[in-house]
């Protein structure tokens, strides 16, 4: 059975005000029984000192019938049981039983023993002895001795002229019925219990009511608010300002849902991201492949390349040399039609084995892999020198130029004539893009581990899809005959060279713009890609 903490308390309760009652219950009957005892042996030994003054007066005439009608009248009171007079010797001389008149009492008895146990007995004894409770066959009498002295009006009478004064001339014994007192100890004991246990289911009453009101509600009402927080409800709050520990525990639990509702929101709002996180990953990692793949086709067509330009480029060389040879053998003021004829397809030729010869230089660059010579570089100069070298082709399409570079630009150590090479393969790509005049605007800047380029026009920029195969050898957007498509994959394998990146960012009508990073030296690039 599952008891309540309500409950509990006033189990236990009731036993202790049951226990305290109880224990004090006992404790007062036992005091008020001896206080009664005491006001009994008083009123007894007042009794007996009463008896004792009105025998005086047939004592004085030796009135024996009226002394036996006294304690006779004496022993009609419904207390008293039994009254005798005695002498000294043991000889009882009275008794309210006149069977016992005459009879001699053996000094070993309990009564007489009260004064025989010493000898000479002693001549006066405490009230609590000479008022006594004893016991017989069940039945308990409050025992009275009281001593009969020879009193001055005594002693000058005929009978007790022969014994001094204040001697010794018997003894009365009252023997009073406890019966009453023992009714009124059981009426006294049967109130106080009932009002004990009226006591005890009062008590036990208040502190339910008080349990229940300080410490059941409250307690309830802050589980209930647990299980509606254990159920989602992130909500709830309990509005207790008290003091004491209930109060502590209530506020402990406010901390509790805040603290749980502040993780949850940050739980959702780390789900709501965590699909775009996942997206911006899988990116990288398509981006990464593609690279990948780019240096593999790239290595791949740079050893075709080699051999290609390394076959045809002294078949492309002799035939240039003998079509000039020809044109200055045939090139005279004085020419037959079909001379003219001939000189104009001797220069054709000419020119599409010069072009096939840029070509192949072209080949020949794409195809060379090898690192140059590796110097501490000035990127500053190296940007502001290759703009010059393309400066006149920006001026012919009307291109304004802007050049932002941060002197902090550290120093970095590449082949400053490869990366002369890229950027004039991005400068005149732009000279090529803007043909309606445009912007151009170059930026140099510090970067962890390295430095950044930044190559931006404001021309017709690239659609994704041929952004996305930018960088691919012997893909252009140029019209026939105005490029073989080799000039970003240059540029993508001399940033890949140093160890560098390099990113487009484009949109049609919205420009170009590349950023380099390259690193300032060999071994930052691995650096750089561990703080990415």
């Amino acid at each position: 059975m599952k008891l309540s903490v309500a409950g509990k308390m006033t189990i236990i309760t009731s036993v202790l005000l049951a226990a305290v009652f109880l224990v004090t219950t006992l404790i007062n009957v036992k005091l008020q029984e001896e206080a009664t005892i005491d006001i009994v042996r008083q009123n007894a030994l007042e009794l007996a000192e009463t008896a004792d003054a009105v025998l005086q007066a047939s004592m004085k005439v030796n009135a024996r019938d009226r002394i036996q009608s006294t304690i006779d009248d004496f022993a009609a009171h419904r207390d008293v049981k039994l009254i005798r007079i005695y002498t000294k010797g043991g000889q009882i001389a009275y008794s309210t039983d006149h069977d016992e008149i005459g009879v001699t009492l053996d000094l070993r008895q309990d009564r007489c023993l009260i004064c025989h146990r010493e000898s000479p007995p002693p001549p006066n004894l405490p009230p609590e002895e000479r008022a006594r409770v004893v016991e017989a066959a069940g039945e308990q009498t409050l025992a009275v001795s009281h001593v009969l002295l020879n009193r001055p009006t005594c002693s000058t009478t005929e009978c007790h002229t022969t014994e001094g004064p204040n001697a010794l001339l018997g003894v009365m014994d009252i023997d009073l019925d406890l019966e009453a007192f023992h009714q009124a100890r059981e009426r006294n004991m049967a109130g106080m219990g009932l009002a004990g246990l009226v006591g005890v289911v009062l008590g036990v009453i208040v502190i339910y009511l008080t349990g229940r009101e300080i410490v059941y509600r409250r307690v309830a009402h802050l589980t209930a608010q647990t299980r509606k927080l254990a159920a989602g409800d992130l909500t709830v709050r309990i509005d207790d300002e008290s003091a004491d520990e209930i109060g502590a525990l209530d506020r402990a639990f406010n901390t509790l849902a805040l603290d749980l509702k502040d993780a949850r929101s940050e739980l959702l709002e780390w789900g709501r991201t965590l699909e775009q996180r996942v997206a911006a990953k899988t990116d990288e990692l398509v981006r990464a492949q593609d690279q990948m793949v780019q240096v593999e086709k790239m290595a791949s067509l740079g050893k075709l390349a080699a051999v290609v330009a390394h076959e045809i480029n002294n078949p492309l060389a002799s035939v240039v040399t003998y079509a000039k040879i020809l044109l200055r053998r045939i090139d005279k003021p004085e020419m037959s039609e079909e001379c003219r004829k001939n000189l104009g397809y001797l220069e054709s030729i000419s020119s599409e084995a010069t072009r096939c010869g840029e070509i192949v230089a072209q080949l020949l660059t794409f195809a060379h892999r090898g690192s140059g010579e590796i110097t501490a570089t000035d990127l500053n100069d190296v940007v502001e020198k290759s703009l010059f070298l393309v400066n006149h082709q920006f001026e012919l399409n009307a291109v304004e130029t802007v050049m932002n570079l941060d002197p902090a630009v550290p120093p970095a150590l590449v082949d400053r004539n490869k990366i002369q090479q890229l950027l004039m393969a991005l400068f005149i790509n732009a000279a090529q893009a803007m043909r309606e005049g445009g912007r151009l605007e170059v930026t140099t800047r510090p970067a962890t581990a390295g430095a950044e380029i930044i190559v931006a026009d404001n021309g017709p920029g690239m659609v994704a899809d041929v952004a996305r195969h930018a960088f691919e050898p012997f893909y252009t957007t140029k019209e026939e005959g105005g490029g073989v498509g080799l000039g970003l994959s240059v540029v993508y394998g001399i940033v890949k060279g140093h160890g560098g990146r390099i990113d487009l960012d484009t949109a049609p009508g919205q420009g170009c713009r590349f950023t380099i990073w390259l690193p300032l030296k060999p071994h930052a690039a691995k650096e750089e890609e561990e703080v990415r």
